[in-house]
């Protein structure tokens, strides 16, 4: 049975079989009598049998921006007594896939409004590839009263989990992809609940919300209004917390199996070049260390202190904070937030740094130094061997531990360009080589190029190449002193000739090649695409060939690490065949709960030497207000999580490491720039360890080299 249409009302529902004790089964698809209640969005259902049993083929148009279909739950399902949700998918095409998956539930009506909250994550999938989706199930509790409005400035808020559900009224199921243009495909098999949870933690909770929210901040930077093991409640706590991890540390020591870089001190012996280097052995990538161990990057990126979090219209917020005097200027910054959403936009506002006050509290005036020596004793200690992108100077090049060092270079952008993280830069530029070689002969990076505990360097972080014309039309776009517009009408010149000749073949009407130059909207992308695409090939090849030149020639005994993809961007062949080419590692950020849930990213490197330069879990049980881009339910799930990733990682024959986003938690209130106030540190805002995860890593680096 096939049934097409925009919006078509038909589905596949089974109502609520019970498969066994811990499991509930939703949807199986095995008989057409249960289609019935469904919506197909831009595509067309059929009922197949593939190679895991009965499913729901989802064949998608080219038009819809959010193609697929939603599954109606009829009369809603209680899903309270489970903590995962689970599907079947199924990628029967030949290229790649990233299928969706958003739940939308429904809680109780108040004064006449319905209370419905939504969640989504994705999976993607290779070319032929079927994987089980796990989909967390996180309940909402109801805080009546409360208006999450109220809480600016954060992307979690207190007494809302942007994750949770109302778990007792599950709605709908919808499957869908981003729309690239092209028809695809996709199955969908067997649905079900899974992972009872204990009877204590089901029903419909209420909290006890405090007669006064306000303010809500301690003055350490924690949440006032909760208890929880680890938090700081007094300056004698803090102080003590030292003397008890000195006490740790001095008996802890680092991993037996490890040499002093932490490579693999019994393990096989390749050439020592007195450099990290990469090398297949055995049908695996490593990293070879200096002397010429095996090594296994585990790391953690932003060894240092926490951002700071934004006190103006918000100062009520805070129970105490320090005095803006000299004593404490320190820890106060001036700051303009750029992003439109903010409730700053454009405004000069002042934060302050709890993270980095604390740790006056703690270590003394000499804080800074003693703060980096005991990142450096820690580090080992926990089973972890890199100092991750964004760490400190102050802390890497203590000579204490193996680094990866940042490049960014601050050059002059493609005008019309747009990504998440800014525009992109013009390389054609001649600004871009000299803010490169500018980086590269300045504190503190030119300290790195003659230090063998300097693994290599980053370049750029989760840039947003686009589709094969992208960066080709914002040029275009840009304005005529665009120095990316001028090299493409130039070569476009050399092509034609003539710029009737142009006209011709891309239906355009422009009096000259002057006036190409003015002009800034953009060409009929399907009349111009081959010379779209050509230049937007010249451009990718031209960022990663500029880019290994240079460090080439400044630090030639160092490895270029890549730039970082993004966990969700697109990442054309384009881009990935210049980056195979110029770069010595492929580095992707990959925020999963199981790393074969990305498994299919990894493939995209090829032949070529992996690194994963991001991945976290957080949990709300420790006072936060928001689990990061992968939450999990508690910190011993958070610690398994961790234990599960990482030894995942060491046994991919690509992935030579790992590197967990981040040392510290992001502010309770929100980081300046985005507002993050994830729960994913290693520390808390008092430079608290969180033992459940110190634990994890500890037994996880004792089995980096074990065969």
């Amino acid at each position: 049975m096939k049934i097409c249409g925009m919006w078509i009302f038909t589905v596949l529902f089974v109502g609520s079989l019970q498969v066994s004790a811990d499991e509930q089964l939703l949807f199986d698809f095995s008989e057409a009598d249960n289609i019935r209640n469904a919506e197909a969005k831009g595509s067309s259902i059929s009922l197949v049998t593939n190679n895991v049993g009965a499913a729901v083929r989802v064949d998608t148009g080219s038009v819809n921006k959010w193609p697929g279909i939603t599954l109606y739950l009829r009369g809603g399902v209680d899903a309270s007594a489970y903590k995962t949700a689970t599907a079947q998918i199924t990628n029967p095409g030949d290229v790649p896939l990233t299928v969706y998956w958003r739940i939308d539930s429904e809680g109780r009506a108040v004064e006449g409004n319905k209370n419905q909250r939504s969640a989504s994550k994705s999976i993607t999938l290779a070319a032929g590839e079927t994987k089980r989706m796990r989909y967390p199930l996180f309940p909402h509790i109801d805080y009546p009263g409360v208006n999450p409005d109220e809480f600016f400035g954060m992307q979690g808020k207190p007494f809302s989990n942007r994750h949770a559900l109302y778990l007792e009224h599950l709605r709908s199921f919808t499957f869908y992809l981003i729309q690239d243009g092209v028809s695809r495909s996709f199955e969908i098999g067997k649905i079900q609940l899974e992972n009872k949870r204990p009877d204590e933690n089901r029903g419909v909770k209420k909290a006890v919300i405090p007669k006064k929210i306000f303010p809500m901040i301690d003055e350490f930077g924690q949440f006032k209004h909760a208890d929880w093991p680890g938090k700081t409640h007094s300056l004698k706590q803090l102080k003590q917390a030292r003397i008890e991890e000195d006490l740790f540390l001095n008996k802890a020591g680092r991993p037996a199996s490890w040499n002093r870089f932490g490579g693999w001190k019994d393990g096989p012996r390749l050439e020592a070049t007195g450099w990290f280097r990469t090398e297949k052995y055995e049908g695996k990538w490593y990293f070879v260390d200096p002397d010429g161990n095996l090594f296994f990057s585990l790391g953690i990126d932003g060894v240092g202190f926490s951002s700071g979090t934004i006190l103006d219209d918000r100062e009520h917020w805070f129970e105490c904070v320090p005095s803006d005097t000299p004593k404490n200027a320190e820890f106060w910054f001036g700051y303009k937030p750029g992003l439109k959403r903010s409730h700053w936009y454009n405004r000069d506002v002042r934060a302050f740094r709890f993270h980095k006050f604390n740790a006056r509290r703690k270590y003394g005036e000499n804080y800074e130094e003693e703060f980096a020596e005991t990142a450096c004793r820690r580090l080992p200690a926990w089973g972890i061997n890199t100092l991750g992108n964004w760490s400190s100077p102050d802390v890497y090049l203590k000579g204490k531990l193996p680094y990866v060092a940042y490049l960014r270079p601050q050059s002059k952008r493609v005008e019309a360009s747009q990504g998440h993280w800014g525009k992109f830069c013009d390389v054609f530029d001649e600004d871009f080589v000299m803010k490169l070689k500018k980086q590269l002969s300045r504190y503190p990076i030119a300290e790195t190029i003659n230090d063998p505990l300097c693994i290599g360097y980053f370049v750029d972080n989760e840039l947003s190449f686009g589709d094969t014309v992208s960066l080709a039309v914002a040029s275009l776009c840009s304005p005529a002193d665009q120095k990316s517009k001028q090299v493409f009408i130039a070569d476009l010149k050399k092509k034609y000739g003539d710029i009737h000749a142009l006209n011709s073949v891309w239906k355009s009407e422009h009096a000259s090649w002057d006036d190409l130059l003015d002009y800034t909207e953009a060409p009929d992308l399907e009349a111009a695409r081959a010379d779209l695409e050509a230049f937007y090939t010249k451009f990718v090849r031209t960022y990663f060939k500029t880019v290994h030149d240079v460090l080439e020639e400044f630090a030639p005994n160092h490895l270029y690490l890549g730039c970082r993809h993004g966990s969700h961007a697109a990442i054309n062949d384009v881009v990935m065949q210049a980056n195979i080419e110029y770069a010595d590692v492929v580095s992707f950020n990959i925020y999963a709960r199981y790393l074969s849930d990305k498994a299919s990213r990894l493939t995209l490197a090829g032949n070529k030497p992996i690194l994963i330069g991001e991945f976290h879990f957080g949990a709300l049980d420790r006072g936060m207000f928001d689990g990061g881009l992968v939450p999990v339910a508690d910190q011993m799930e958070r610690a398994d999580a961790f234990s599960q990733y990482v030894l995942d990682c060491v046994k991919h024959p690509n992935v030579i490491g790992c590197h967990w986003f981040q040392y510290v938690n992001s502010p309770t209130t929100g980081r300046v720039w985005d507002f993050e106030n994830y729960q994913i540190g290693f520390t808390d805002v008092c430079d608290t360890p969180y033992s459940e995860l110190i634990e994890a890593s500890r037994a996880v680096g004792e089995q980096l080299y074990r065969k």
